[in-house]
């Protein structure tokens, strides 16, 4: 089944590739690349989610990157709960 977004049991958040901007750190030139894979992060190194000065919606991590995304604030919202919660669900 084709999704965008989906929590799995465990605190992960997968993201199709398609769909994530940029994975960077600020004050670094260069970013990280996804390569068309379905991006794995774990719910429990998101510090908190927000826009970034560009405007996209980002999940804010503990080791500083910023991983901006092409999916709605409620969204991004409602993936990142469920997988603080521990369920199940395909987003969008």
């Amino acid at each position: 089944m084709a999704y965008i977004m989906k929590t799995i049991p465990g605190g992960l958040i997968s993201i199709k590739a398609s769909y994530v901007i940029s994975i960077r750190k600020p004050n670094s030139l260069e970013g990280a690349k996804v390569l068309g894979q379905p991006l794995m992060i774990n719910a429990g190194h998101i510090v908190f989610l927000s826009f970034n000065v560009e405007g996209h919606v980002t999940y804010f991590m503990t080791n500083g990157f910023e991983i901006s995304m092409k999916v709605l604030y409620e969204e991004a919202e409602e993936a990142f709960n469920r997988a603080k919660a521990g369920e199940e669900k395909i987003i969008r």
